[in-house]
């Protein structure tokens, strides 16, 4: 069993989103009849697609720049920041230390990047809030972004209908009075092909090769090239489905909590039938959970803090949430978290590219 993380608060949550929205309706390669089923089965009408030239770290600076001003936070106080992301600017170097600089935080500032994509919320807190309490740091800022739309290809239909971009930061700080958060944490590599971008830099185990750029059909409706990403629903549906309740009650026991006694329940935007199976098999009501796969699909890394700030309302008054994400890697874990009264929870709009 994992220990607790004690004495780190969640002062506040912002979110940024792209104003373009793509429709379900509107995406020519299903029939009107496969749309509809398609939105029935996952949930989803539409998402936000990057604007021209925004990326990752626009959408995560945008979501900074609000939190500090709304928190009243000075940016010489922050002393880490930790951005989480499978499509950061470049291969090389971190996206975290050119959104330090362009956020303009202190040099003293520690950043780094971390890769994990759909289980990334609770990793970042887990990772961030005990290098604080190690070192003693009393501020940070735990970024979170993707433009995970870059490396699906329209002709793809198995993944280019999910997939929205979106980028959040949360801010963290020591507080001795704070609840602790319980983690349960996970992984399993042996599926590392149900979510994969095969071809990468000159570097990786798969590097650009004559024709990696030229789409393949791969079977009726679903072409795409080396460099965009490869999802294998049925695999990802059955991993979520018999892994992740497991992770929940485990996370559950360890902080002392029933499943009546949780507020809302926050899960990873990935399709509306993995979160239903979930939910019945852990026996709490819809009206219980939060959920944002209408409006904005599945985000990867960012689904569980988009999902936080878009339930504001709900959450105005605190309370007890179990975070829980999980999918590429493959990679899950869950978290235990007391919000209180008060807490930032901001979503909005932003094309500004920094």
């Amino acid at each position: 069993m994992m220990e607790a993380l004690k004495g780190v608060a969640i002062r506040g949550i912002s979110t940024a989103v792209p104003t373009r929205v793509a429709r379900i309706a509107d995406y020519t390669l299903l029939t009107e009849q496969e749309r509809e089923k398609f939105s029935q089965g996952t949930g989803i009408e539409e998402r936000r697609l990057a604007a021209d030239k925004q990326y990752s770290s626009d959408l995560c600076i945008a979501a900074a720049e609000d939190l500090l001003t709304r928190l009243g936070w000075e940016k010489e106080g922050v002393q880490a920041l930790v951005m989480i992301t499978q499509s950061g600017d470049y291969p090389i170097p971190a996206t975290s230390i050119i959104i330090q600089h362009k956020l303009g935080l202190p040099k003293s500032c520690a950043a780094f990047d971390v890769n994990l994509g759909c289980s990334s919320y609770p990793y970042g807190i887990a990772i961030l809030g005990s290098m604080m309490r190690t070192l003693g740091l009393t501020r940070a800022l735990l970024l979170v972004g993707d433009v995970s739309s870059r490396v699906c290809s329209y002709n793809d239909k198995s993944s280019w209908p999910l997939f929205g971009d979106a980028g959040s930061a949360t801010a963290l700080e020591l507080d001795d009075a704070a609840e602790p958060i319980h983690f349960d944490l996970n992984s399993d590599g042996s599926g590392k092909d149900a979510i994969i971008v095969a071809a990468g830099g000159l570097a990786a185990r798969h590097p650009p090769q004559p024709g990696d750029f030229e789409e393949v059909e791969v079977s009726a409706g679903i072409a795409r090239n080396a460099f965009q990403l490869q999802l294998k629903g049925a695999d990802i549906f059955s991993f979520a489905i018999s892994s992740v309740p497991p992770s929940i009650r485990r996370v559950l026991d360890a902080a002392g909590w029933e499943v009546g006694s949780v507020d809302y329940f926050v899960l990873h935007q990935a399709n509306k039938m993995i979160n239903d199976m979930i939910r019945k098999k852990l026996g709490y009501t819809a009206e219980h959970e939060i959920s944002t796969l209408r409006k904005y699909g599945n985000t990867s890394s960012v689904s569980v803090p988009l999902t936080l700030t878009a339930g504001a309302e709900q959450l105005a008054q605190g309370g007890r949430v179990l975070l829980c994400g999980f999918g590429v890697g493959l990679s899950w874990g869950s978290a235990t978290v007391v919000f209180q009264p008060g807490t930032v929870l901001h979503l909005f709009e932003s094309d500004h590219v920094y």
